[in-house]
């Protein structure tokens, strides 16, 4: 059997062996547990620093907020946010894979004419009708997130039939399945208790020929058990990251590293024996 392989400008990752990190770099006022705190490039340089020393493998920068409520920002806003962090980043860590956290095609035109490696999609292909075309024209990964307004109840026969869609769309515009990741967007499309039953329902996203990022970092429904402000619920996310390597998740996207990292080294060694 072929081993399953994530690419991107000209990179290739081998998926299954490992699970990898993404650590969060939110350049935003408004961020609903970190929001104001990494603005301006020094500091979010200091940031992206700690999330390396930390051991992620790639840096998810973020200039607009997805938060519940959020305003949208402008395009102009958005880039003069995020623009001179890229740069930066890619500058000070050139190894280091870039994913850039926006809604926008013209955003993620720039970014990867920028050094961006890969075009982080909340909106799942749905939010701007020009994103699959600007990605296909590149050769960046591409992360797409199940995303739709909240409902109490979900199948997760849904959330693959969305995907088998978009997938299929995302091929017709020039974006390989190994060039995606899909993220079943956790926090964003269901209630709370909708969020435990999709997370042990995963395995059913494994036949779509993508690899799978999850992103369970601080969300409302670990608060919700744990009684912890967002900025405390780095030990539930790390719980939640140890037990989807269980069911062989790719990419497990956190705010804090270095804990969470742990995590993943013994759940790998566990589940993966690696």
């Amino acid at each position: 059997m072929n081993p399953r392989i994530f690419q991107f400008n000209g990179k290739r990752i081998v998926l299954g062996k490992k699970t990898y990190l993404m650590g969060i770099l939110n350049v935003t006022p408004d961020s609903f547990s970190d929001g104001g705190r990494y603005v301006g490039v020094e500091t979010a340089i200091r940031h992206a620093a700690s999330l390396v020393t930390s051991g992620v493998d790639f840096i998810d920068i973020g200039a607009e907020s997805t938060r519940p409520g959020y305003q949208p920002v402008a395009v102009d806003d958005e880039w003069a946010r995020l623009g001179p962090v890229i740069q930066a980043v890619r500058k000070k860590f050139p190894e280091i894979a870039i994913s850039v956290d926006t809604q926008k095609a013209e955003i993620a035109h720039r970014a990867i004419q920028s050094g961006a490696d890969i075009i982080n999609d909340v909106g799942g292909a749905l939010g701007d009708s020009r994103m699959l075309a600007t990605v296909g024209a590149s050769q960046a990964g591409y992360i797409m997130m199940y995303n739709r307004e909240p409902v109490a109840h979900v199948e997760m026969s849904d959330l693959v039939q969305q995907f088998q869609r978009r997938i299929q769309e995302a091929h017709e515009a020039g974006i390989s399945a190994e060039r995606i990741l899909v993220d079943p967007g956790l926090g964003f499309a269901y209630g709370l208790e909708e969020n435990w039953r999709v997370l042990r329902d995963l395995e059913h996203l494994k036949g779509l020929g993508a690899g799978i990022l999850v992103g369970p970092s601080r969300k409302r429904f670990l608060g919700a058990i744990t009684g912890a402000d967002p900025a405390q619920r780095d030990w539930a996310t790390a719980s939640i990251a140890s037990l989807v390597v269980g069911v062989g998740m790719d990419v497990v996207r956190v705010h804090e590293g270095a804990g969470v990292r742990q995590a993943l080294l013994v759940a790998d060694r566990w589940w993966r024996h690696a």
